[in-house]
């Protein structure tokens, strides 16, 4: 099986799984649709000019407790806008948040997350495997007891990408349920 799907189809076997244990308080997982932003150079291409192609991301979460929960999941950021060299690059992996929320209104709630990601950054000239920092911060509108949506903006800082570090983001709209 080609790595290229394999980590997609990890997380979505944890995903499962966590969808089988739904007995469990405090469990519930999400997907989301994203928009990615190449604000750096990655081997250089793109940079700066955004990107194109939806992004994904889907995760499985545990509530500790109201106001935090941990999330775990994959993350796929799209591509960047081709460049001047007719080059794109893109990336995708897996991640692990911690994630606080407060509301401030009924079924509304801000959210705030911190975390890390394993990325594979691939580019016309070649891959490369990085850590990754990630920040986030977004919106939640719950439906029901089980059902919300979710805007928000999350941004990754890449530790060792190609001999740099650069940092892509992402603005997504998405749902979680929780059981």
């Amino acid at each position: 099986m080609s790595t290229r799907f394999a980590k997609p189809l990890v997380a979505l076997s944890l995903l499962a799984g966590i969808a089988g244990a739904a007995n469990a308080e405090g469990l519930y997982v999400g997907g989301a649709l994203s928009a990615p932003n190449y604000s750096s150079q990655i081997n250089g291409f793109g940079g700066g000019d955004g990107g194109s192609g939806p992004g994904l991301k889907l995760y499985g979460g545990y509530k500790l407790s109201p106001n935090f929960a941990l999330e775990s999941g994959y993350f796929n950021l799209g591509r960047s806008h081709a460049d001047g060299t007719g080059g794109t690059a893109k990336a995708q992996g897996i991640f692990l948040d911690g994630v606080a929320s407060y509301e401030f209104a009924p079924k509304w709630s801000v959210l705030g997350s911190l975390g890390v990601a394993q990325a594979h950054l691939k580019t016309s000239d070649g891959s490369d495997d990085s850590s990754a920092l990630k920040v986030g911060a977004g919106l939640q509108y719950d439906l029901n007891k089980t059902t919300a949506l979710r805007v928000g903006y999350e941004r990754y800082r890449f530790t060792n990408a190609f001999d740099a570090k650069p940092y892509v983001g992402q603005t997504t709209f998405g749902a979680n349920f929780a059981f």
